[in-house]
């Protein structure tokens, strides 16, 4: 019986193959009761690999047979009505694709028993392999039709078959299958935990809030003695959350994806600012195509500070609103004045708190030591976005130099080792604009770019969008 079951359901998935429905002829000769067990041994059974995919060429109304091996002439028709599936995992990590069968049963048999049930309500096989497990429960609630009763009503009963099968669809690496996770709108700031450094050791893969005294700017009277020294020890804005998200492309505006946290809003600037940081996952190559590909993004939200009013020059105020508002300025040139955005101020810090733990060769070490905690002037690899409440700053990682990718390139695998501080600022370029701030910044402790399927990955409406472009391109062809 259950040889016939499962030659049924399991080809019928694998091979993806519709039948019209038929109608089976009952036996009505005489019968006894089945008092015999149903086999345990199962073919060994190919072509499992399809069924996740072709779930809908499986006919709706097909017709199961089932005769038991020793109850003589009882016969079973079933009439599969339903087939849903659910993926899983197994404790292998491997990826496991769950058919459930959820069937009626019209059952004509003769038998004079008012309620048979067989082994039970379940039936577990130990003999079958992890990837053919099938567990069944059968029940019979007849009267007695016999050949002198055949206007007996008709009696149902639910039959549930569960198959279990090893899928092909991941492919050799499982614990990236296992482990994948795709997000659609999710909430900010969620993905990454907040350790609070300054009572307990930091939690690796987490982020910290950081005095912005940590990076050294241009002081009050640096266009006469060149010198920089501790910035302010307050910022326009105070770190709220941090994500990582894996991206099939670059991904610009990515407010609009996301759940934004609430905020009380400002009368003069944006009560939220987020840095989108667009880092590349694919090898550096000295010529940059269209600058896209797969990365990641890594996601810093900031909210307006309490005390923005009290503690923050009008100086620095007047220019971060120059900045979200686009205003151009007048630069002297060689020959002439000309107009550049005031956006091209912004500046970059990062400054890595632990460079030996990065296990450095002498020349790596010789750029860090250079350029460590160094601001960098952002422009041209950078776009903004304005947005109800929130300003967004794009950093695209993607179009920096060849050497600034090649040193990152080769840092990625370390990078889980270190501690970077983050921030930016805005170039002074008048002494009343002095001394310089800190625009906003914290810490990343011993984050791991490099995707083993832990990182989600962010959907987009584009990106389904695509998906249905390239499944219309396929059909056509």
């Amino acid at each position: 019986m259950i040889t016939r079951i499962v030659k049924k359901l399991v080809f019928g998935m694998g091979g993806c193959a519709s039948r019209p429905n038929r109608k089976n002829k009952t036996n009505r000769s005489n019968t006894h009761k089945p008092r015999g067990n149903i086999t345990t041994a199962l073919p060994d059974i190919k072509g499992l690999s399809n069924a996740g995919s072709c779930v809908g060429d499986f006919a709706i109304g097909d017709l199961v047979h089932l005769d038991f091996e020793k109850g003589r002439s009882s016969n079973v028709t079933i009439h599969l009505t339903q087939l849903q599936y659910h993926s899983q995992i197994d404790a292998n990590g491997l990826c496991q694709e769950e058919a459930w069968f959820d069937s009626v049963s019209i059952i004509e048999s003769d038998t004079d028993d008012d309620f048979t049930s067989v082994h039970g309500d379940c039936l577990h096989f130990a003999s079958v392999p992890i990837d053919q497990l099938l567990q069944y429960e059968v029940s019979f609630n007849d009267k007695n039709l016999g050949p002198t009763s055949p206007q007996a009503p008709r009696k149902s009963t639910v039959i549930m078959f569960s198959v279990t099968r090893k899928s092909i669809d991941c492919v050799e690496e499982t614990e990236l299958c296992a482990a994948e996770k795709f997000l659609y709108r999710p909430r900010a700031g969620l993905q990454i935990p907040f350790s609070n450094h300054e009572i307990e050791k930091p939690i690796p893969g987490s982020w910290s809030a950081v005095s912005p005294s940590v990076f050294k700017l241009r002081g009050e009277n640096f266009f006469k003695d060149k010198q920089k020294s501790p910035a302010p020890n307050y910022s326009p804005y105070v770190p709220i959350g941090v994500d990582l998200f894996a991206c099939p492309q670059k991904i610009s505006h990515i407010a609009q994806h996301l759940e934004l946290p609430s905020v009380k809003p400002h009368d003069k600037v944006p009560s939220l600012l987020i840095v989108n940081i667009q880092l590349p996952s694919y090898p550096a190559s000295m010529f940059l195509g269209d600058a896209d590909g797969e990365g990641m993004s890594l996601v810093l939200y900031f909210k307006l500070s309490e005390n923005f009013d009290e503690e923050i020059s009008p100086h620095f105020q007047e220019s971060f609103m120059r900045l979200v508002e686009d205003e151009m300025e007048k630069v002297k040139g060689f020959t002439k004045e000309q107009a550049i955005p005031f956006r091209e101020r912004l500046k970059i810090l990062a400054e890595v708190v632990n460079p030996e733990d990065l296990h450095l060769s002498s020349t790596e070490k010789k750029l860090i030591n250079a350029y460590n905690g160094k601001p960098v002037l952002s422009r041209p690899q950078h776009n903004f976005f304005k947005g109800p409440n929130y300003f967004e700053i794009d950093l695209d990682i993607h179009r920096f130099s060849y050497i600034s990718r090649k040193g990152l390139d080769s840092l990625r695998d370390r990078v889980k080792h270190g501690i970077l501080n983050v921030g930016l600022t805005i170039q002074a370029q008048k002494p009343e604009e002095l001394p310089e701030q800190v625009l906003c910044c914290l810490r990343l402790n011993k984050i791991d770019f490099v995707n083993h399927g832990q990182i989600p990955t962010l959907v987009t409406l584009q990106d389904n969008d695509k998906s249905q472009l390239i499944l219309e391109d396929e059909k056509n062809d």
